[in-house]
This record gives C-alpha cells, structure tokens and sequence, in this order.
C-alpha cells in the first residue's frame, strides 16, 4: 500500500555563508547610479492642451459632409449619427492631442417645429479637460454633436 511506502526527501546541499562573495561598490560609483527624474506627466504641456477651435472646425465638416442635402430618413439616421461620430473621432486623434481621451456624442433629430432641452453635467479638471460642441440643421434634419477631451492623468 502506499501509506506503508517509506518517503525519503532529499537534502538540498548546505552552503556556508562564509563562503559567498560580495561585491564592495565604491561610493562614486553609487552617485553615478543615480535615477533620472520620474517623466509622468500630471499636466500637459504649454501648447499640448485640448485644442477646441480645430476641434469645433471639425465637428462642423464633417456634420456638413454628411448631411448637406439628405432628408430625414428614421431607418437611416442611426447609421448617420455612427458615422459622424467616428469620422469626427479618427479627425481629432490625428491631431495627436498626447494624453487625450476623446469622447464624441452625435444626435440627429427631425426638425418637426418642437423644442429639444439637452443637459450634461461631467466632473473633471477644469485646468485639462475641455468639451466642444455644434449644431447642423437643414429643413428636415437637426444634428447635435458634441466632442469631450478627457486628459489622462
């Protein structure tokens, strides 16, 4: 049986500690040792920040491109909507704002004569972060973007 088997462990082999080598280092060779400054940025830099007149021209291009000419059609204004706020999306992070995360809303309504009340409210750092947003609107179509740049702290 296996409970009557004798188990023999094997010794690791003992070392005397007498017998180990420790490098001495010289105290210059520490000071040349030294690490360079932590490069993590908590703010960015003069002419890095969110660059919201390039952003607005943007949104308004695109939202243009898109929409200059259509109707309002329901069963097309989803697709609409997707493809302005990726094209808006791949146009701002070509403008290589480092450390950006870039949020795009884009609402298309039909323009039926009634009112539309929008709110939004974020928490962030007012000194980094920043949101831009526009409108387009033609006789049938009424077109909400809005474009926030979150910093990544």
């Amino acid at each position: 049986m296996a409970d009557d088997e004798d188990v023999v462990e094997e010794e690791a082999p003992v070392t005397d500690v007498r017998d180990i080598e420790i490098p001495i280092v010289a105290a210059a060779e520490v000071e040349e040792r030294t690490l360079a400054p932590p490069k993590y940025e908590v703010r960015p830099g003069l002419g890095e920040k969110f660059q919201a007149a390039n952003v607005k021209d943007i949104i308004l291009t695109t939202m243009q491109e898109q929409l200059m000419g259509r109707q309002y059609r329901s069963d097309q204004a989803p697709r609409w909507a997707k493809v302005i706020a990726n094209g808006i999306r791949q146009r701002v992070q070509e403008l290589d704002m480092k450390r950006y995360k870039i949020i795009v809303q884009s609402t298309i309504i039909e323009m039926k004569g009634a009112g539309v009340k929008c709110g939004q409210r974020c928490i962030w750092d007012p000194e980094t972060d920043d949101y831009v947003d526009d409108m387009y609107r033609n006789d049938t179509i009424f077109c909400y973007t809005t474009v926030y740049g979150v910093y990544m702290y």
